[in-house]
């Protein structure tokens, strides 16, 4: 039996990952499952299942979706060990599947027909009944391309009252975090075990590896939320491994009442960085590990002193006029050259061992400007709100050629999705318009020359 996690073991040095070793356990009772959102080269979804002693693994690069037509791609992998159901962390670089794994969805899983049978097959029909995914799923094996090293699989959801069209519902969008953060609201499931496993010897061991002294140097570099203390609405918490940003939504005018404030709204990627220590990562909205691509950018927010938290922000590249340019960005990363790249931070969600995402705005934004204020850099910069009236903002803006502004409510918690609490007023203009056809390429060109084009009048 412990045949089956031999390459599990092989692909990992348990000396360096803070991964369980784990073994082959049999269970009583109902069968766990486990998805995984794993960000290492690249973002993408483990999907496991327990049968016969071990979780039965394939890797999802899209996520699961609720719509019957949408086929996803699941790649088989090797069986991972029980306790890894519960594990969340960073895998080292150099370490196989290096980056950030959370618990993105754990429950039970009830096959409707003989388990061992379908997946030898290359058939298994199941319900989930998860805290994120629920019904009843197909995972089907595909005949493999010559070459392919692993098995291709379908993940597929049923045709049931669960099922939801891609265009109503994203999942993966809608509840990216980890159901370990006590935000879920279901009951746990029998899959409780999992987390429970997870504190096997082997994790337990690696936790205890953190050397004292950088413990030490983390909490010498604490910076005090000042007094009187932290502000209404922050509460204790551990640093989440992962964290999905909030996203602004693009209006036609600005708000006409209320409490608001303006930001440029600059040209360039969303990016979040995780501070924990002098352990300093740099995340995409989307979750992907982009800590290698910038290390100086990582350095100079390393040498900040923050003790812990996640910095939510916007990278840049300015061009010869002072304006972001995001060609210029591209650039950067397309030959290397990221020591250009400008980290302007808008937002502190977590910091210091505490929560803040039901902080008012402004007062997370007092909090980051002042853990920045002596300590920025030349690439790590606050992004100042302007007091004007909104629409001298968007002309001036607008004149000098940036991309537009972003408006937030002032006293709006930190919410970890698209919402009108945010909002993005662009300078350029956007119209629809109709292909009624096209023309013959001339000269080098090739494939057509022009587009015709109509739009629709006010009479449709």
């Amino acid at each position: 039996m412990a045949g089956s996690l031999t390459q599990y073991w092989k692909k990992r040095d348990f000396g360096v990952t803070a991964e369980p070793k784990g073994e082959v356990a049999r269970t009583a009772g109902k069968l766990a499952f486990v998805v995984q959102k794993h960000a290492a080269s690249r973002l993408h979804y483990d999907f496991r299942l327990e049968l016969d002693g071990t979780l039965k693994s394939w890797a999802v690069p899209k996520g699961p979706s609720f719509d019957p037509k949408v086929k996803r791609m699941a790649v088989h992998v090797e069986d991972h060990p029980l306790s890894y159901g519960g594990f969340e962390g960073v895998i080292p670089k150099g370490q196989y599947g290096a980056g950030t794994v959370i618990v993105w969805d754990r429950g039970e899983w009830v096959p409707l027909a003989d388990p061992a049978k379908g997946y030898r097959a290359g058939r298994l029909k199941f319900e989930l009944r998860g805290e994120k995914l629920r019904g009843r799923w197909t995972l089907v094996r595909m005949k493999a391309r010559e070459g392919e090293r692993q098995e291709p699989w379908l993940l597929i959801k049923e045709n049931d009252e669960e099922a939801r069209t891609a265009a109503d519902y994203d999942v993966t969008e809608a509840l990216p975090d980890s159901v370990l953060a006590g935000t879920s609201t279901a009951k746990k499931s029998g899959a409780a075990k999992l987390a429970t496993a997870a504190k096997s010897k082997p994790a337990k061991a690696a936790e205890a590896k953190a050397p004292p002294a950088k413990r030490a140097a983390a909490k010498a570099k604490a910076r005090a939320l000042g007094p009187p203390g932290p502000p209404p609405g922050a509460r204790k918490a551990a640093l989440p491994i992962a964290f999905a940003p909030q996203l602004a939504t693009l209006v036609d005018e600005p708000a006409a009442s209320g409490d608001w404030i303006y930001e440029v709204k600059f040209d360039g990627y969303r990016l979040l960085a995780r501070i924990d220590g002098d352990d300093v990562r740099l995340f995409t909205r989307n979750g992907n590990d982009w800590t290698s691509r910038m290390k100086p950018l990582r350095d100079e927010i390393a040498s900040l002193g923050l003790a812990s938290g996640w910095i939510d922000g916007e990278i840049v590249v300015m061009n010869d006029a002072g304006n972001p340019d995001f060609q210029a960005l591209q650039g950067a990363f397309d030959s290397a050259r990221t020591r250009d790249i400008v980290f302007f931070a808008f937002d502190l969600p977590h910091f210091d061992g505490y929560d803040l995402t039901a902080v008012p705005l402004v007062e997370r934004r007092r909090l980051l400007e002042a853990a920045l204020t002596g300590h920025r850099t030349q690439h790590v910069r606050f992004s100042e709100a302007f007091d004007a009236p909104v629409a001298d903002l968007l002309e001036g803006a607008c004149r000098k050629g940036l991309e537009g502004l972003i408006g937030k409510r002032a006293q709006a918690p930190y919410s970890c999705a698209r919402n009108t609490a945010w909002i993005k007023l662009k300078c350029t203009r956007r119209q629809e318009f109709v292909i009624a056809g096209y023309t013959d390429p001339k000269g080098s060109r090739k494939g057509f020359g022009s587009l015709l084009l109509g739009v629709h009048d006010a009479a449709g």
